[in-house]
Order: structure tokens, then C-alpha cells, then sequence
């Protein structure tokens, strides 16, 4: 979806988006920002920084900590990219208007998660419209599909009651989105990523968890996935193996630089739980006392999320210390 580099070379967009993806996001951001310095004009390095941005947010669950500041800093890149489209012409522009509606798509998937669906909405509408231009000029663009899928699916789904929404569809997203799955890197990750959620959304969780499989096979030690087979295996029952997959959830994520504190708590609030339901009262208390005992940041902390993870760990905290007693 941009020029190829030179044989025997990848370029330092594609490496960087290879950081990306095994979320090792500041080195990304710093392999982009040096393209930058060398080719100040590049749409795809533009492009990448706010990919890299929007992925680690989204990664984090941080949105009402950084969801602001990304729509800022996205915005004024997306000008950028709009300024340049009309002098771009044949596959240049139109890799321009991809990056434009995968931007604009951006923003709002970031509103929509701080709760201003209205406006969420409106910029998902734009970056659909988008996209579906984008198709008619060239149907075989897998990554358009991703985002047409994403944008189709929750149209006709979750935000039907939005009053100006129209044209969803929550069959024809899941159609785009197994298209997608076939797009170049880094867009079969991401849908990936898109259709384990919707997968989960319908409470196929089976197909999820194997989609997820897949990733991580590609992607080893990625907690956007292990997260996901430890919520399927806790959702499904499968205690046991939500146990497993909780544990690596957990370790991976104090590992990392800074702490997902997200994952943390949601693998300590699976531990607990997956402990409680096998009947394992001691387990499960040490695991709630564990994480009820963390210094998480006050922001994390007023998550709505988090704070139903805490909800659920001091439920199970309360039923033990009974029980002790």
C-alpha cells in the first residue's frame, strides 16, 4: 500500500510498524520521526506516528488519559495529509485519502470511547464515506475493508439509536472484515485485533479465541491477544485455562515499561474470579488482596473498567475474609 524499498531492505515505516505491532511504541515513534527528518513531506511516516499513537491508547485502555490529547495531536496531522491531497494524483492520492479516513476514523473511535458518541459518530460516518470512495477507486483494497467493516458492524449495532447514523450493517462489516483479514501488514493485525471483539461481541467465542491463536503465533507475548483468550477462557468457563493465560497476562504487563495497569487488573481480577468459581477460596483471596494492594495511578484507578474489576476483587475479598473468619 506504499512504494516498495529497496531489495533486500525494509523500509523504516514497515520496521517501525513492526515495533508497533510487538508494542515496543516509543522506539516505533523515534524509527518515524528520523524518517521524518529525512523526508519532512512523507505521508506514510505521518500517517505511522498517529498509528502508533492510536494503537497505544487503545493498547493501554487509556483513553480517558490520553484520548484528548491524541485527538489534538491526530488532528493536526490530519490537516497536514489534507493540505497535501490535491497535489498528490494516482496512487498517491489515493493512499492519502486511506491515511485521511483512517484518521478521521481514529478520532473518532477515540470519542466514542471518552463517551461523545454524537461526535464519535459523525467523524466514524466521515471516515466510512471515505472509505467507500476509497473502494470504488480500487475494490480490491483490503485495508479500506478494515475500516468499513469496523464502522459497518457498530453502525448497525450498538449505535443504531444514534439518530443520523444510517447504512450499518453488522453483516456486511463481519463480510469486510474476513476480507481484511487477508489485507498487507500491518492491516491483517488489526483486523485481527477488530474481529476477535466483534466475535466476542455475538459470544462466538471459540472462533475468537482460535483467531486469537493465530495472532499470537505471529506475534508471541502480545498482550493485546492474551489478553482476549484470558477474558474467552473466563467468559466460557474454561477456568482452568483462564488461569494460564491470566498468569502470563499478569506478567507480561508488570514488565512492561510503563506498567499496563489495565491488563494488570483485568489479570488479577480473572485470577481471583477463575479461583472463585473452582472453589479455591485461599487462591482467590490471595489474588484479590494482591491486587487490591497495588499502587495503581489514581487515573487508572477511575477507569469505569478498572473500577469494575475492583468491584468484582473486593466482592471476592469480602466473601474469603468470611470465610476465614
Amino acid at each position: 500500500m506504499r512504494g516498495q524499498a529497496a531489495a533486500g531492505k525494509e523500509d523504516p515505516i514497515t520496521a517501525a510498524q513492526h515495533l508497533m505491532v510487538r508494542q515496543k511504541y516509543p522506539d516505533a515513534a523515534a524509527m518515524v520521526r528520523a524518517a521524518l527528518k529525512t523526508d519532512p513531506g512523507s505521508i506514510d511516516a505521518i500517517h505511522a506516528l498517529v498509528t502508533i499513537e492510536q494503537t497505544r491508547v487503545l493498547d493501554y485502555e487509556a483513553y480517558t488519559i490520553y484520548g484528548r490529547r491524541f485527538q489534538v495531536f491526530a488532528d493536526s496531522l490530519l490537516k497536514i495529509l489534507e493540505a497535501r491531497q490535491p497535489n498528490l494524483s494516482g496512487p498517491d492520492s489515493l493512499r492519502c485519502a486511506f491515511y485521511r479516513a483512517n484518521i478521521i476514523g481514529g478520532i473518532g473511535l477515540m470519542q466514542a470511547k471518552r463517551g461523545a458518541w454524537v461526535d464519535g459518530a459523525k467523524n466514524g460516518m466521515a471516515a466510512a464515506n471515505l472509505y467507500r470512495q476509497i473502494k470504488q477507486a480500487d475494490p480490491g483494497h483490503l485495508g479500506a475493508d478494515l475500516g468499513l467493516g469496523v464502522f459497518d458492524y457498530y453502525f448497525g449495532t450498538s449505535m443504531k439509536w444514534v439518530p443520523f447514523v444510517a447504512g450499518g450493517s453488522a453483516e456486511k462489516g463481519i463480510e469486510a472484515l474476513e476480507r481484511a483479514l487477508q489485507a498487507p501488514f500491518p492491516y491483517n493485525h488489526g483486523a485481527k485485533s477488530s474481529y476477535c471483539w466483534i466475535l466476542i461481541d455475538r459470544k462466538q467465542f471459540k472462533k475468537a479465541d482460535s483467531l486469537a491463536y493465530s495472532a499470537l503465533r505471529e506475534t508471541p507475548g502480545s498482550t493485546i491477544f492474551i489478553r482476549i483468550r484470558t477474558l474467552i477462557a473466563l467468559w466460557a468457563g474454561s477456568y482452568k485455562e483462564a488461569l494460564n493465560y491470566a498468569r502470563k497476562l499478569a506478567a507480561a504487563s508488570e514488565a512492561r515499561a510503563p506498567v499496563n495497569w489495565s491488563d494488570l487488573i483485568t489479570a488479577y481480577s480473572v485470577i481471583a474470579s477463575a479461583h472463585d468459581q473452582l472453589g479455591q477460596g485461599e487462591e482467590a483471596l490471595a489474588a484479590a488482596n494482591k491486587a487490591l494492594g497495588l499502587q495503581v495511578p489514581d487515573a487508572y484507578r477511575a477507569m469505569a473498567h478498572i473500577k469494575d474489576h475492583y468491584k468484582i476483587l473486593t466482592g471476592v475479598q469480602t466473601k474469603y475474609k468470611k470465610v476465614k473468619k
